[in-house]
């Protein structure tokens, strides 16, 4: 059995923004990619809704997930709301089965 996991977070662009959310967005996940125990990291604009974007990270662990969770670089996601270019930030993970 793996004990690798995905998170994602969905991100709602403040009206108006988004394009500049996508690229804070890109910002942080290309310092998150480096990460110790990340496969891949990845940000996605849905195609239905272009204030919707999509972050999605690998991992080969639930731990080196969570470890990564503690980098400075992760509070990233909670600056998005502070700076008003997100309206919301919603945050999940899930083991692969």
């Amino acid at each position: 059995m793996s004990n690798e996991v995905i998170n994602t977070v969905e991100v709602r662009a403040a009206a108006g923004r988004s394009e500049e959310l996508g690229r804070q967005l890109q910002k942080i996940v290309d310092t998150l990619r480096e990460t110790p125990g990340c496969d891949s990291y990845m940000v996605d604009r849905c195609p239905e809704d272009n204030h919707r974007w999509t972050v999605s990270a690998h991992w080969q662990s639930e731990a080196a997930m969570q470890a990564h969770f503690n980098r400075p670089e992760a509070q990233g996601f909670i600056d998005l709301i502070d700076s008003r270019l997100a309206n919301s930030v919603d945050f999940n993970s899930f083991p692969i089965v």
